[in-house]
């Protein structure tokens, strides 16, 4: 007898009150989606030729643990829900070999679907599906139902193009205010940390997690802890080790929003009444609905311009600009170290960046004390005799850990206080780890995937990653090498900040806004003023330059380099007697 997965008819066995048995027939349609217990269908009533959708789910299959019972949860569950975003439940019976879940058909496929063809989608269409997507979680959650699978396919389109969440085969109801789940499951790349860990249970906050995953692929184009290993990607989960490409533009806003909700403490995560309160959501007018065209293109400038608020009467944003602090507007600001567990700590910081014309251009930010605010930004182009590969951002964190950076070649390091050192490429992809056994042993290298490390190196690799995240870079040269230029030694004085890189450049930062460079390799002196005019010279003739400004800083760098050079104990005192 052929099984019903390979017939085009379904039919239902109906026993009514009186014990009459009735058939009802269906025509089955084109294949929806297949998974790992289930398969859905195009489904046709032949008495009505309303079109609905079938998932099948093979009996043999239900067999097994708690198979069949989570099924049934499913059902329940699925079928108590009424809400506009959510998948409408229709109907469910069973055969001899297969159990039937009917439901709403949405024409348009999943928001997975979308992205395949569009790669990335607009801030308004996301502000429109997300809208809607806070709409169904705050449902749910009143009816104290977690969907815990909440992922890019499982968020269906109707032909009126309205968001509908589905798949319930996950979802779990609590009992009582307070109650915690601890079943361990989930989509990989949208799990969250607090499931993985197991000890505590989880609750709601899973929701939101995953939530903030889907704003991140959207905007992103693929979820943010993604690799090509499950267990790489779930040990990027626990770190919380995700980065923002720099060739992807993002709003403030949306950055905000996603490291607001993607935090390891889940008691820290805002809830979806903050969320949905945020600056994200009230940057412009949101459409109701996208127009169908948007499902192979994107909107026109014309249709989107229609949603764009009077600038005049646009609120300030809520959001904060997490990579040079607190508010789009200053650069003074607390910096969070979330990554490291340091919650309530914060450091405040004073960041410049010189803004890139072309590869050669250089650029940096520096830190210092709480009064210095506000520092003016410049643009200049470096001359043709300029290193390739330099640090256009840094943040002074020596009072704790280290120096943070970010190099012109989209890789970033951190140089410890203990004299170790960290380089990740530009990818994230791998890092590699300066030490020495003690002050007399040769320097060794050890690299490492960023998923794949040494236990002992957490804590180091968390600082990692935290000030990967938040010193992005415009604009990066494409050099590639290997070993990977790093800072060999920084050191900070009254009147500068010194950096010493692996490839011969010395970097000086000054006080008042000035900066020189010195290349050993090609012997050259780049100086640049605090007005952003620069000016090039060998080291043979620097000295001897008319330039007195540039000559002061010379001097004042080979003293404080020959001090480096030879008694580096003697130069710690140094910075800290200037």
């Amino acid at each position: 007898m052929a099984r019903q997965e390979d017939m085009q008819t379904i039919e239902e066995r109906i026993i009514k009150s009186n014990g009459e048995v009735l058939y009802k027939r269906y025509s089955k349609g084109r294949l929806l989606g297949k998974g790992g217990f289930a398969s859905v269908y195009e489904l046709i009533p032949q008495d009505s030729k309303v079109l609905s959708a079938v998932k099948m789910m093979d009996k043999s299959a239900l067999t097994k643990g708690r198979a069949r019972q989570k099924l049934m949860s499913e059902v329940k569950i699925h079928k108590s829900l009424n809400h506009t975003n959510i998948v409408k439940f229709e109907h469910f019976f069973e055969d001899n070999d297969y159990v039937y879940i009917i439901l709403e058909l949405c024409t348009n496929q999943t928001l997975s679907d979308l992205l395949r063809r569009r790669k990335r989608l607009t801030e308004l269409e996301i502000q429109c599906y997300l809208l809607q997507v806070l709409s169904a979680l705050k449902y749910l959650h009143s009816y104290r139902v977690i969907h815990r699978d909440i992922k890019l396919g499982n968020i269906f389109l109707s032909d009126k193009m309205e968001i509908k969440m589905g798949d319930f085969g996950l979802a779990t109801k609590l009992e009582f205010d307070g109650e915690r789940k601890r079943t361990i499951c989930g989509t990989p790349n949208y799990i969250a940390p607090e499931i993985l860990d197991g000890r505590f249970g989880h609750s709601y906050e899973v929701d939101i997690w995953s939530f903030g995953v889907l704003m991140y692929t959207m905007i992103i184009g693929k979820p943010p802890f993604e690799t090509s290993d499950v267990k790489t990607t779930y040990r990027r989960i626990r770190m919380n080790a995700y980065s923002f490409p720099e060739n992807v533009q993002i709003s403030p806003e949306s950055k905000d929003l996603i490291e607001r909700i993607l935090i390891t403490e889940p008691t820290a995560r805002p809830s979806l009444t903050e969320i949905e309160q945020h600056g994200f959501f009230a940057k412009n007018l949101i459409p109701k609905l996208m127009p169908t065209s948007t499902l192979a293109v994107p909107p026109t400038a014309v249709y989107m311009r229609q949603f764009e608020k009077n600038p005049s009467l646009r609120p300030l944003s809520r959001g904060r600009d997490i990579s040079v602090g607190k508010t789009q507007r200053s650069n003074s600001h607390k910096d969070t170290d979330r990554s490291a567990g340091k919650k309530n700590e914060s450091n405040r910081l004073t960041s410049r960046e010189r803004a890139s014309s072309r590869d050669k251009a250089y650029s940096g930010s520096h830190s210092g004390s709480a009064t210095k605010k506000n520092a003016t930004a410049s643009n200049y182009i470096l001359t043709t005799e300029g290193p390739k590969i330099w640090i256009k951002k840094w943040v002074d964190y020596s009072a704790k850990y280290g120096v943070g950076y970010a190099l012109s070649n989209g890789c970033s390091g951190v140089y410890f206080n203990d004299t170790t050192k960290i380089i990740s490429d530009r990818d994230g992809v791998i890092f590699q780890y300066l030490s020495r056994k003690d002050r007399s042993a040769e320097e060794t290298l050890t690299e490492h995937p960023l998923g794949n490390f040494p236990a002992e190196m957490q804590k180091k690799v968390t600082l990692l990653l935290h000030f990967r995240k938040h010193l992005t870079i415009e604009d990066r040269v494409e050099i590639y090498e290997n070993p990977l230029t790093h800072v060999k030694k920084s050191i900070s004085t009254s009147h500068a900040m010194i950096f010493r890189l692996s490839n011969k450049v010395v970097q000086v930062h000054f006080t008042d806004k000035s900066e020189l460079m010195l290349c050993s390799t090609n012997k050259m002196v780049i100086y640049v003023n605090k007005h952003g005019e620069i000016s090039s010279y060998t080291l043979a003739t620097a000295m001897e330059s008319n330039n007195k400004e540039m000559t002061k800083r010379l001097k004042y760098t080979k003293e404080i380099l020959t001090t480096m050079l030879q008694n580096p104990a003697q130069s710690k005192n140094l910075a800290k007697n200037e």
